[in-house]
């Protein structure tokens, strides 16, 4: 994969010091956005720290990197996502390890937003209020990263619809950062980039200058060097009241044909009723965690009666489903089936077979739950539609058993008449 990228840190117009830091490796494929907080130097010391920590650790286990691009079977995408949470687990050790034999250093603590480039996927990971956004052509701009602030906990409560509605003091209050504990939850997100992607890296002294749009329209049409520097100037024209961090990444060439079964598996996603609410980081999130498999023609794909344990999405081919011998549906690229089967290992009602070749997209009860475990925002939404695909599938059950009782009911009066209606019987 072949990437082009600007870069600029300032200090802004109100700091007396740069607590933010950036790192690129261009040879690693990494690129790091960190801003410091805390007492004295705390905030510079903890954002330095983070950034050089996260590069010796990458630097010292690449070799997993090399497998995967490599396409060595022992290594999977997981296995380098786990590296990727690992290196920013050791950042964060290495920094509260520092604060707590420096007094003057106590409680210092940084943000972390990072990318790292292998030659066919990218790695995003996440901890505090410093962003990740991509910019796709002919798309609106897309947050990758949610904030792990006080703002953003109160707007999914229900509580805020916007920062302004908290006080000034606390709006740049962080709920996660490096080094303020031993450990951190990191945020990981695993994607196949689309030739033409640009992402942007930055500290909250840019986003909170910009919405979406102001930053798509800033950075449009201008190669990332120059797109970096004027998104400072941006920044200070807005009175620069924090540092100001950003990388450019431009995604110049990547391996077409998983670029375009990517868009494929997000375009089938969005249009299953499980996953329509979803926004599209959190549809990343799931093509990440489901497995695509493929089917010969006449192959069965589940049989009746066997535990179900997946949801299979169809993205090309058809599927009939068969009860005994009797076929009672024929399914087709978009549909799916199986969704009960996210739920409880309850055995499934028919036998689903591929009429010709077929890909599906498989997500398994366990990936189900790792989703729904990790993720407190997409676990609402994801059990909310599976919640109105479970009330839709009764309301058709109990409709068809209400149409089956009439028809027995019909019967039975055309039998029984003779009996309930005595007046009315013919005299031989």
């Amino acid at each position: 994969m072949k990437v082009v990228f600007g870069a600029r840190s300032d200090i802004g117009l109100s700091r007396q010091f740069n607590e933010d830091c950036y790192l690129v490796d261009e040879d690693l494929g990494l690129f790091v956005v960190a801003d410091g907080m805390g007492g004295s130097a705390g905030g510079e010391i903890a954002s330095r720290m983070a950034c050089n920590e996260i590069h010796n650790s990458i630097r010292r286990g690449y070799d997993i990197v090399r497998k995967l691009d490599a396409g060595k079977s022992d290594v999977s995408t997981q296995a380098v996502a786990d590296f990727v949470t690992g290196a920013v687990q050791q950042a964060c050790a290495a920094v509260h390890a520092q604060s707590q034999k420096d007094r003057s250093l106590a409680g210092m603590g940084t943000t972390v937003a990072m990318i790292l480039v292998s030659s066919q996927h990218i790695f995003l990971a996440h901890v505090g209020d410093s962003r990740i956004y991509v910019f796709r052509p002919g798309q609106e701009a897309h947050q990758l990263t949610r904030d792990h602030s006080l703002v953003e906990e109160l707007k999914k409560l229900g509580k805020i619809s916007s920062s302004k509605q908290v006080r000034a003091k606390y709006r740049n209050a962080i709920t996660r950062a490096v080094g303020i504990y031993e450990n951190v939850q990191v945020d990981i997100l695993e994607m196949v980039p689309m030739p033409g992607d640009r992402f942007l890296i930055c500290s909250d002294g840019l986003h909170s200058t910009a919405s979406k749009a102001d930053l798509q329209r800033l950075v449009a049409e201008i190669p990332p060097d120059e797109a970096a520097e004027k998104l400072v100037r941006h920044a200070n024209s807005k009175g620069g009241k924090d540092n100001i961090t950003c990388i450019l990444l431009d995604i110049a060439q990547v391996e077409q044909e998983k670029a375009e079964l990517t868009q494929r598996k997000l375009s089938t996603l969005k249009a299953v009723p499980l996953f329509k609410y979803l926004t599209f980081d959190e549809l990343l999130k799931v093509v990440s965690m489901v497995s695509d498999r493929s089917f010969e023609a006449g192959e069965t794909i589940v049989v009746e009666g066997e535990p179900g344990n997946a949801l299979f999405v169809i993205m090309a081919g058809e599927v009939d489903v068969k009860k005994g011998d009797e076929k009672i549906s024929r399914l087709k690229s978009g549909d799916h089936f199986g969704e009960l089967s996210l739920l409880d290992r309850y055995p499934r009602s028919a036998s689903v077979l591929a009429r010709n070749p077929v890909q599906c997209l498989v997500m398994s009860q366990d990936q189900f739950y790792g989703l729904i475990r990790q993720y407190n925002a997409l676990s609402v939404k994801l059990l909310w539609s599976l919640a109105r695909v479970c009330s839709v599938r009764l309301r058709e059950t109990t409709d068809e058993l209400g149409l089956v009782k009439s028809l027995i009911a019909q019967v039975n009066l055309k039998d029984d008449g003779p009996e309930l209606f005595p007046g009315d019987r013919e005299h031989d």
